[in-house]
């Protein structure tokens, strides 16, 4: 009996070793693995806006930055993420702010008529600001006004260098004492409508709300006023987002909405012997905290921890003197509200949550006591951040309540930090109205995450040109691609030949390394150092077989859907599906897509046959072609690239790119026609001005009024034989004499030719 048959052995891969994920995590100021708590899931706490008003491109940094991540999170390293995101609607701004606009609006509503009270009223409010404002420079009068801004702008007041507002404040009540000229100068004239005086209000509003707050801000007590506010600015911040194709969160918390889990959190804190109660309002001692010895104070800039300003910063704008705080880094889990603020009950009176706890409670309600990420910008890190998971740590008496905390770095505009002080205050919408959100993010893609990024021309022509390489290859991609499925053709040869092989390599290589890139903590600036390569290799494949039948266009296929993948992943192209099902398939109707094609086509049919019958010129027929590559194909978003063989390469491209493409080109065109016709105006008019010159005969030249103060005999042509003194002209002179007679006869016959 024969022995069974059996496999020979098998021999498992030795393989080669592969990346894992890194993140440098506040925590440690390092790298770390990263390594989630449950499995492959990840939950993640993302500190939201204060709504309060227009977002800015510092809320882009941070927001465009996390969006990034997550995406990576989630579409590239598959990860179950759970993203949560709060949004401040109680907060000491938004409380101000929201005061100012119903104080104002209410003044600005009941104002019928320019009067000399309203003049009064705000010339009050302008004197009290400048007074605050400006200190011992402030001028004591509107006269004395210009020749305090002449001083600041010569740099003769010291104190300005220090206060980065000043500026800001400087132009704040220039605005207004114009205003002011302006009504007074009306109201003189006898102008006292109602239009005058909402336009004297609304340049002087910084002023005029600042001086309404501190008086009648005390009774403003409708919850709604400060809700409404907050819910208006909550919309606009969502608009702007939606605008550069951030994600909406997962779970979206409101503080407002949080009240009472929050007091409850509190006395948890209380009871566990980190925080008392003073006043009416509860403080988180900071001393007993950083002594117990299962606890760490300020576990992320303890440098920080006795910085009196960022303390106070922390505490709020509304925040003035306070009664009971033991120390000075103690911090409000709950303020006693004041008259003008709203209030919500609780155990130790009315009152409103602080700004630090809001954050502490809502990702523990949501997540639990242990989260995997938490993220902010670094401008938060203290106090903020610190005192939220001390916070946390003190309600949970644990001692790690995040396990990663990801900052997002600083934004600067040009080089400087950026503030409305320095002019250089950039919102999001003044952003999207000269760089689309594909071109503002990869921006941000070819930065660090976590460093400085400046907002510059220079950083914006780089993402427009990487934009610009990597769009135009997949173009080109998809149309040979389109173009080959139409025309297969049996060879007997196939075209996977040695430079197939060197690009599909290159190809594998540009994986390993971009892999390996997002691998060391997100890196995308590394990443793209390989994209761009990625794409000029494939452009040069690109090039070099453009037209022929050998062009592999599978091969060109894979890299371009690679990179097609990796930007939906990095969220510089929109998401393909949708959220949720799989699409309709017929979303839209085929006749409504397909008629404006149709009709460019039937458009174009109809000039051609028109120029036939009438045995138009060839030219007119290729004006035709031209016309329907360069307009009315561009407004359907379809190129047509000619080629050397006569047969244009068809590419479908972005409409409102194409249409941007084009109004450029021809706003270029059109300013080197007008250069042209300008440099032929002026050629014109120095031909005309040297034509009238020629007007004068030679024989008369030298004997004009003028000339005859200088001559007084000449000979039969016309030229001078005597001086004024009657001397003879002399052989120098003559000479001389001779060549402008010479120069006029030539100008003369030229005049008589043209006339």
């Amino acid at each position: 009996m024969s022995a069974p048959v059996k496999q020979p052995e098998w021999k498992k891969p030795a393989g080669t070793p592969v990346p894992e994920l890194k993140i440098y995590n506040s925590m440690t100021r390092s790298k770390e693995d990263f390594v989630p708590v449950d499995k492959n899931q990840v939950s993640w706490y993302c500190c939201g806006p204060t709504v309060y008003d227009k977002s800015h491109m510092g809320h882009a940094r941070a927001y465009i930055t996390f969006d990034i991540l997550r995406r990576l999170m989630e579409d590239y390293f598959k990860y179950d993420v759970l993203y949560v995101m709060n949004i401040t609607d109680i907060d000491d701004k938004i409380i101000r702010d929201a005061r100012y606009k119903f104080l104002f609006e209410s003044l600005r509503k009941k104002t019928a008529n320019l009067s000399a009270e309203l003049l009064k009223q705000v010339e009050e409010t302008w004197h009290a600001y400048v007074a605050a404002k400006f200190k011992t420079h402030a001028p004591k009068s509107l006269d004395e006004f210009p020749a305090f801004v002449q001083k600041y702008q010569s740099g003769g007041i010291p104190e300005a260098k220090d206060e980065l507002k000043y500026d800001l404040f400087v132009k704040t009540a220039t605005r207004t004492a114009d205003a002011l000229k302006v009504a007074q100068a009306e109201l003189a004239k006898g102008v006292a409508s109602q239009e005058a005086a909402h336009a004297l209000l609304d340049s002087s509003r910084d002023v005029v709300s600042v001086a309404l707050d501190a008086k009648d801000g005390h009774t403003v007590t409708d919850p709604k006023i400060f809700r409404d506010f907050a819910a208006y600015w909550e919309e606009q911040y969502f608009v702007d987002m939606d605008a550069l194709n951030i994600r909406r969160p997962d779970v979206l918390t409101r503080v407002s909405e949080y009240v009472p889990e929050i007091a409850t959190y509190i006395e948890k804190i209380v009871a566990n012997g980190f925080a008392y109660v003073a006043d009416g309002s509860v403080y988180f001692n900071t001393v007993a905290f950083g002594n117990d010895p299962n606890h760490d104070y300020a576990k992320l800039e303890p440098w920080s921890a006795g910085n009196a300003r960022l303390i106070q910063e922390g505490e709020g704008d509304l925040t003035g003197e306070v009664k009971g705080k033991r120390h000075p880094a103690d911090f409000a889990l709950w303020k006693k509200s004041k008259a003008g603020e709203p209030a919500w009950a609780s155990k130790w009176g009315e009152g409103r949550p602080g700004w630090h706890i809001e954050c502490s409670v809502m990702a523990s309600d949501v997540i639990g006591e242990k989260l995997d990420i938490h993220t902010g910008g670094i401008d938060l890190a203290f106090p903020h951040h610190d005192n939220e998971l001390a916070q946390a740590e003190a309600h949970y008496n644990c001692d790690q309540w995040v396990n990663y905390f990801i900052h997002a770095g600083h934004l600067h505009i040009e080089g400087q930090k950026m503030s409305k002080s320095l002019k250089n205050f950039v919102t999001i919408q003044e952003a999207l109205q000269k760089h689309t959100a594909a071109q503002i993010r990869l921006m941000f893609l070819l930065h660090s995450w976590d460093s400085v990024l400046d907002f510059s021309a220079g950083s914006l022509h780089e993402a427009k040109s990487v934009e610009n390489s990597i769009n135009n290859l997949l173009t080109n991609v998809k149309a040979v691609v389109y173009e080959k499925a139409g025309s297969q053709a049996f060879t007997g040869a196939h075209d996977f030949r040695e430079q197939e092989k060197e690009l599909l390599a290159r190809f594998r290589e540009s994986q390993n390394a971009i892999h390996a890139a997002l691998c060391d903590s997100f890196n995308t600036p590394q990443a793209f150092v390989h994209i761009r390569e990625l794409v000029g290799q494939a452009n040069q494949y690109y090039q070099r077989n453009a037209g022929k039948a050998t062009l592999n266009a599978d091969l060109l296929a894979k890299v371009a859907q690679y990179l097609t993948k990796l930007m939906r992943t990095f969220g510089v192209f929109p998401d393909a599906n949708p959220a949720i099902g799989c699409g309709s398939g017929g979303g839209k109707n085929p006749e409504d897509e397909l008629l404006p094609y149709l009709r460019a086509l039937s458009s174009f049919r109809d000039a051609v046959r028109d120029l036939a019958q009438n045995k138009g010129d060839h030219k007119e027929l290729l004006k035709l072609c031209d016309r329907l590559r360069d307009e009315d194909l561009v407004e359907l978003g379809v190129v047509l690239d000619d080629r050397d063989d006569g047969k244009a390469l068809v590419k479908l491209v972005d409409k409102e790119t194409l249409i941007k493409q084009r109004d450029e080109k021809r706003q270029r065109e059109s300013a080197k026609l007008n250069e042209k016709e300008e440099r032929a105006k002026a050629e014109a008019a120095k031909r005309a001005e040297k034509l009238a010159k020629g007007k004068l005969a030679p024989a008369d030249m030298f004997k004009t009024e003028d000339a005859r103060k200088e001559f007084s005999e000449w000979d039969d042509q016309g030229l001078p034989t005597k001086d004024a003194a009657g001397e003879l002209i002399t052989k120098s002179r003559r000479k001389k004499l001779e060549k402008e007679f010479a120069m006029q006869a030539k100008l003369h016959e030229q005049y008589l030719a043209q006339a």
